[in-house]
């Protein structure tokens, strides 16, 4: 130990004696450590974090992938999706579980103190707390005695942080009356802190028992169905019980359970689905991270990015060894006397990497301190645009436990190889390794040249990534919407939530459109019962009235329900018939407008105005017909493919719950902000608005994912490129030293400075070619990796590695010039005299 703090103490007294050589090392490590605390904090608390409850690595998520029939409510997998009386016959059957759990999603209206609000609710089943191991943080959580009778228990739980936000984290709150979804529930509990339920990036702020289904959603999710499949259901293995024999033991349930659903289904099955019904089973993943859509959308995203941003570390890593190295050349005499003194290699090393792990400590200090920050700016946006809701910008114990991991194996790595070589010369190599051409300068430089062929590599790949993705991003912005966004702004009401039955709700949305449609600035405004380009959507089959014959998984189109003026509002262009008016309302005949893809599909080489269809299959009467034309709308995401859709006059709609407005403004729409909700206000003052947003700012949410990877795979490129170009020059300078008297005695002999500026490139190409041809398979692999995140461009694209090759040749030429211009200043007498 006293020996231990003998080489700190020395390595830093050497440190200091290097100011410039230290501040260099500890900025160029702290940039790469700092950016990786920040990915990995994003990538630990939506890929790697497991659920703040008992046991997490007991639970399974159940789904049973295969034909279904009715009604499907889905998040992103279908297959997760459960009807009551099947979720309640496998809970009740089973004897692998020791409990399982159903939780659905809905959205609450939530008023108290004279105020409503908009809150995220879940509906769960009794067993759902118990299930988890989940405790009380005040009063108690629900019992299966909650959710025994429909509508019995009006309860509610609240969790911990909507508690904290909205009361103040006030204790009273217990037995108080909320009124939610125009419903008044009791306050029966608060949930532990730090428990956001069972799926990152959802947070709850509310729980409801299951039974109170009816009264909480407007969707017509029901008890009863067995052809409703809208609950989500996970399960706790008992002990004991290993995942294989928990599907087996489960599906022995499942197998009599969909026997007695078959006779329910009334759909036109052909004998062979029905059997591939009969043969559906159910299968288990792994629910200890809870449900992973959150993990699917933006697993490939962080996984790219936090590839690259290790790989900028790794070139940071290697540009402080190349640095350590060139130090270390200067030292060679001190630490060849040190051996002869009897100082063994081990000690010489030891002293070596403690200053490597000083500059290493110093760097992660500071990188901490620069990740704590780049977190701060990350979370917020990907909170905000993201909608992945429950993230901190903390820096919690397994981030900082990361950063310090990184800084001690980065210390280790750019520390350890130089120290191994500095310290393999005795005292007669020294003596010998006078002239500029000895082989263990030879050796010397030729292990550094590796080095940077290594960090050329590394940023090719870079650079590659950040071309495929700022291309991908270029091509997403440039998209035809088949809408115009600019000045537009929009915003969302759902009256249903506040005990409005569809005709009342109807009316209202005919006089907020009225009111706002004659406020000053306002140029239009239409309305749609699915917001754009928020990846909403409804679908159904159809049945043409003359229509060809398709395949069945070719009979669904999209659907929503808009206003008079919402094509216009929109800027989506007019084909062909006309547009909904006034007189499309309840009590007329039942009209619709076709996009161009519908039309192309189901009425392939006919006019399709004054055609009929109808919704649904079998013998149902195509009676609503076809008066217009629109061009293709990206109505679900910007890089959504087009699908055949089909526009109703909400008026005609059998039940409506929400609305989104949209109003083309002819000033800034964001001006209009404030109005709007005024609007509303004076309709119904417990009436809330909930996504006041231009429509420009939906657009840039929308390509959030694309430009965070393209931004930030561009910015480590650029610090990539940095580092690079000072490794080469690094290694240039010192070469153009090691041989001066070569130089000079080949401008003696003549040599003109053209040839000595060429004998400097060739030094460094054959560096960049080395690394080049390492480079670029590496890049092609990354990007095949990667090709779910591209839109329009591919992997192989000749263009992006071309560009690449490019900026690493401009990045090179820039890096030797100061060398290659120091080089043909050689003084020839000089350099004769030169050691």
């Amino acid at each position: 130990m006293q020996n231990l703090w003998k080489d700190i103490r020395f390595g830093l007294r050497m440190l200091a004696k290097s100011p410039a050589f230290t501040a260099i090392a500890v900025i160029t490590l702290a940039l790469g450590i700092g950016a990786n605390t920040a990915i990995f904090s994003l990538m630990n608390q939506i890929l790697l974090q497991r659920l703040p409850v008992k046991n997490p690595d007991e639970l399974v998520i159940l789904r049973a992938p295969g034909p279904v029939t009715g009604h499907v409510s889905s998040d992103g997998d279908s297959a997760e999706s459960f009807s009551y009386p099947m979720y309640k016959g496998l809970r009740d059957n089973n004897s692998v579980f020791s409990g399982i759990l159903a939780r659905y999603n809905f959205s609450a209206s939530v008023a108290s103190r004279g105020q409503t609000d908009r809150a995220s609710g879940e509906l769960v089943s009794g067993n759902y707390f118990e299930v988890l191991g989940v405790q009380p943080a005040v009063g108690r959580v629900f019992s299966q005695d909650d959710d025994r009778v429909p509508g019995a228990q009006p309860v509610v739980v609240l969790s911990h942080s909507y508690w904290t936000r909205h009361f103040g984290g006030d204790p009273s709150v217990l037995n108080k009356v909320l009124l939610i979804n125009n419903v008044e529930m009791t306050v029966v509990g608060v949930s532990q802190a730090g428990f956001f339920g069972v799926q990152v990036g959802k947070t709850p702020d509310i729980f409801v028992p299951m039974m109170m289904t009816p009264q909480m959603t407007q969707f017509g999710e029901t008890l009863d169905g067995w052809n409703d499949y809208w609950m989500k259901v996970l399960a706790r293995r008992k002990s004991g019980i290993s995942e294989k024999q928990a599907e087996a033991g489960i599906n022995s349930v499942y197998k009599p359970l969909i026997e007695e659903q078959l006779p329910l289904i009334k759909s036109a099955w052909s004998a062979d689905k029905r059997q591939k019904f009969l043969d559906k089973k159910i299968l288990l993943s792994s629910g200890a991270r809870g449900r992973t859509i959150a993990q699917r959308d933006t697993g490939a995203p962080l996984i790219t990015l936090f590839v690259m941003v290790a790989l900028v570390l790794l070139i940071a890593c290697t540009n402080v060894a190349n640095l350590l190295l060139a130090r270390g050349a200067s030292r060679q005499r001190e630490f060849a006397i040190r051996a002869a003194l009897g100082a063994s290699r081990g000690r010489m090393i030891r002293q070596l990497l403690a200053e490597s792990l000083l500059c290493a400590v110093g760097g992660g200090a500071l990188g901490i301190l620069l990740g704590t920050w780049l977190m701060r700016i990350l979370t917020p946006m990907v909170v905000s645009s993201a909608g992945i809701q429950g993230l901190t910008e903390r820096l919690d114990p397994t981030v900082l436990t990361f950063a310090i991991g990184a800084t001690l194996l980065s210390g280790v790595f750019f520390g350890l190889i130089p120290a191994w070589r500095v310290t393999h010369l005795g005292v007669s190599d020294v003596i010998k390794d006078q002239g500029s051409t000895s082989s263990a300068s030879l050796a010397h430089v030729g292990f550094r040249k590796v080095l940077v062929a290594g960090q050329v590599a590394f940023t090719m790949l870079l650079l590659a990534g950040a071309g495929l993705f700022t291309r991908s991003l270029w091509n997403l912005r440039n998209q035809d919407l088949g809408m115009k966004t600019d000045n537009v702004i929009t915003f969302s009401v759902e009256p249903a939530l506040n005990g409005y039955d569809t005709p009342r709700s109807s009316e209202l949305f005919d006089q907020l459109r009225s009111r706002i449609a004659a406020v000053p600035g306002v140029r239009s405004v239409g309305t749609g019962d699915v917001p754009t380009l928020t990846g909403d959507d409804e679908g159904t089959n159809i049945t043409v009235e003359g229509g060809p014959q398709l395949a069945e998984e070719l009979q669904d189109v999209d659907y929503d329900a808009v206003s008079p003026g919402y094509f216009s509002t929109l800027g989506i262009p007019l084909l062909s018939g006309r547009e909904f008016t006034e007189g499309d309302g309840a009590t007329a005949p039942k009209v619709a407008i076709a996009s161009e893809a519908m039309v192309k599909r189901f009425f392939p080489g006919r006019n399709p105005l004054g055609a009929h269809f109808a919704f649904g299959g079998g013998k149902v009467k195509p009676d609503i017909e076809i008066v217009g034309v629109v061009k293709d709308v990206k109505q679900e995401h910007v890089s959504s493919a087009i699908y055949p859709y089909v526009y109703l006059p909400y008026a005609q709609r059998p039940k409506l719950t929400g609305m989104t407005f949209y109003v083309r403004s002819t000033q800034d729409p964001l001006q209009l902000g404030t109005t709007l909700q005024g609007e509303v206000r004076q309709m119904d003052a417990n009436l809330p608005v909930y996504d006041l947003k231009t429509m420009d700012r939906i657009v840039e949410e929308d390509l959030f994912s694309a430009r965070m990877v393209a931004v930030l795979s561009a910015s480590f490129a650029g610090l990539a490129a940095l580092l690079a170009a000072l490794g080469i020059y690094g290694v240039l300078a010192y070469v153009v030293v090691q041989r001066t008297r070569e130089i000079g005695i080949r401008m003696a002999l003549g040599a003109m400075a053209g040839q000595v500026r060429l004998l400097i490139i060739k030094e460094v190409g054959s560096m960049v070619l080395i690394g080049v041809g390492v480079g670029l398979p590496l890049a092609y692999g990354l990007a095949r990796f990667s090709e779910s995140l591209l839109y329009g461009v591919h992997a192989g694209d000749p263009a992006v590695y071309a560009l690449g090759l490019a900026l690493i040749g401009l990045i090179a030429l820039a890096a030797c010039f100061i060398p290659a211009r120091r080089a043909t200043r050689v003084d020839p007498l000089v350099a004769l005299r030169y050691q």
